[in-house]
């Protein structure tokens, strides 16, 4: 879970620039009193090179000065979009309408003529801090409900959406350069009863257990997901038969093998794998393969649980 105050109520860093170095030293010494890490530069160009190497989030900008000015600064900012969030305060003598608006209109946020009250610069340092800030928690609760929409709630894997997001990605690259690609689909047996013997927030334990077994035993490249109810879906790419099918067997194995006990009884949870692989002389859509592992799925199901079984068009149900 992501923690949308923790990186909004970090100290912010504020950038000085500013050429003339009584006023520089002047304003930060003030900043610095404020409570803010403060980093100086002598013009644009510095000011660029300050960027990269500090988190900044408010910049004092100075409209006059060598080499590379704060106009020009300004808009180097603007076409970098790891930089648009920058909070800029131009301080200038430069009076003119014209020269506010193109300042306002390059991306500044605030333009405050020189000479200026210290009280008023820190006026509108605490005005764009409070814009700052709030910037920050936006981005972490959209980070955070992105995250949640593509996120199991209970286990934590990957939901249906993210699956199938990551599923045609994959099918489409597969197709592209002929790679293997294989999907598994897995259903815990007689979870019904476990939740009618031992209660919802036992099966909920069960669903959890497994999921994080599932991850164990896949590589960081495979997607597993929880699908739904007590079904789950992994992701296998660059992996043909045999090789899904000893995965396969692996996971089953390794659901078989989870120690789950009620006091002193033991619980033997196991699950039913099916498995489709992707063909590249005979492409299938997501829900084809989808199609494909569920009725390997019921072919194991059909043929007593517990067990692994691969697509094959000639499998019939007992």
């Amino acid at each position: 879970m992501v923690d949308s105050t923790s990186e909004a109520n970090l100290p912010l860093g504020i950038l000085v620039v500013e050429d003339d170095r009584e006023i520089r030293d002047m304003v930060t010494m003030m900043v610095k009193s404020m409570g803010y890490t403060v980093v100086t530069a002598v013009n644009g160009k510095d000011a660029l090179t300050r960027l990269r190497e500090h988190p900044i989030d408010i910049v004092l900008l100075d409209l006059m000065m060598p080499e590379m000015d704060g106009f020009e600064f300004c808009q180097k900012v603007r076409e970098d979009p790891t930089l648009r969030d920058l909070h800029i305060i131009i301080t200038s003598a430069r009076d003119a309408l014209e020269d506010k608006v193109r300042g306002l209109e390059l991306g500044a946020a605030d333009y405050l003529t020189k000479p200026f009250s210290l009280t008023e610069l820190q006026a509108r340092i605490k005005v764009g801090e409070r814009i700052v800030r709030y910037q920050k928690m936006l981005r972490a609760q959209q980070v955070q409900l992105e995250h949640l929409a593509r996120e199991d709630a209970l286990t934590g894997l990957a939901n249906r959406r993210r699956f199938e997001e990551r599923a045609r990605e994959e099918l489409i690259r597969a197709g592209r350069y002929q790679h293997p690609l294989s999907l598994l689909l897995a259903d815990l047996d007689h979870f019904k009863a476990i939740n009618d013997t031992y209660g919802h927030p036992y099966g909920d334990l069960v669903l959890k257990e497994v999921g994080q077994a599932l991850v164990r035993h896949c590589r960081s490249s495979d997607l597993c997901a929880r699908y739904g109810g007590e079904e789950f879906a992994i992701l296998l790419p660059e992996t043909p038969l045999p090789e899904s099918q000893f995965v396969a067997e692996r996971l089953c194995a390794a659901v078989r093998d989870l120690p789950f006990t009620q006091g002193a009884k033991a619980i033997l949870v196991t699950a039913s794998f099916g498995v489709a692989c992707f063909s590249v002389t005979n492409p299938q859509s997501l829900e084809e393969l989808m199609k494909q592992a569920d009725q390997a799925l019921y072919v194991a199901k059909d043929k007593g649980r517990n067990r692994v079984e691969i697509y094959d068009p000639a499998l019939k149900v007992s």
